[in-house]
């Protein structure tokens, strides 16, 4: 039976690498004594899958594993053990069958908040209003310089207290986007003293919140 489980990695948390995030789910799945199923081979491992890598140092309100079970078990229990078997600041929020692949994925909502020497929300506007904002962008097999507008559904700012950068950004297969390179574009024309980033959410190719 498959599960899927939203949870929160904040505070603390957020500087976990994916790697040990994976681990600590193993940990707590056992501690729980969830019935979870494991691959076959010589070196069997648990059927768990994540929905995304969450950068380091980044507080994520919206991540996701889908964990495989040998029988049907009560989505409530499967909350309550994992809970109680979780370590501190990795909340989990929701545990339930999941009617929607990871592929489906299309866009992530991101809270930015920067604090920026040399700009106001004018010249964040006018600089983002531009046809190509042109940055220096890595993949797995090249490095080259792209123009991201292409990755931004929408963008939007205000003060709070630091700049606030509300954006939704293209996180799909073919078009994904870090919002670590909305702070490299900003970056190489203003100055940035200090910023953080929150994920706040995930949406499907229609704009429907992903569950």
């Amino acid at each position: 039976m498959l599960y899927r489980v939203k949870f929160e990695k904040i505070g603390l948390a957020k500087y976990i690498s994916h790697l040990d995030l994976n681990r600590m789910f193993m940990r707590a799945i056992n501690r729980a004594a969830i019935d979870i199923s494991y691959s076959e081979g010589f070196n069997p491992h648990q059927k768990i899958t994540f929905a995304s890598t969450l950068s380091l140092g980044v507080d994520s309100y919206c991540e996701f594993v889908d964990i495989k079970t040998e029988a049907e078990e009560s989505a409530a229990d499967i909350f309550e053990r994992l809970s109680e078997s979780m370590a501190s600041d990795i909340n989990i929020k929701e545990v339930y069958i999941p009617e929607t692949a990871f592929k489906k994925i299309a866009a992530t909502q991101y809270n930015i908040f920067a604090d920026i020497k040399n700009a106001d929300i004018a010249n964040l506007e006018k600089m983002f209003a531009e046809e190509d904002i042109l940055i220096e962008k890595k993949s797995k097999t090249k490095t080259e310089r792209v123009a991201i507008n292409k990755y931004i559904e929408s963008i939007k700012f205000k003060h709070d207290g630091y700049i606030k950068i509300d954006a939704v950004l293209k996180s799909g297969n073919d078009l994904y986007l870090n919002p670590e390179y909305i702070i490299k574009a900003i970056g190489e024309r203003f100055e940035i003293a200090d910023y953080f980033i929150v994920k706040l959410d995930m949406f499907d190719g229609d704009g429907v919140q992903f569950r």
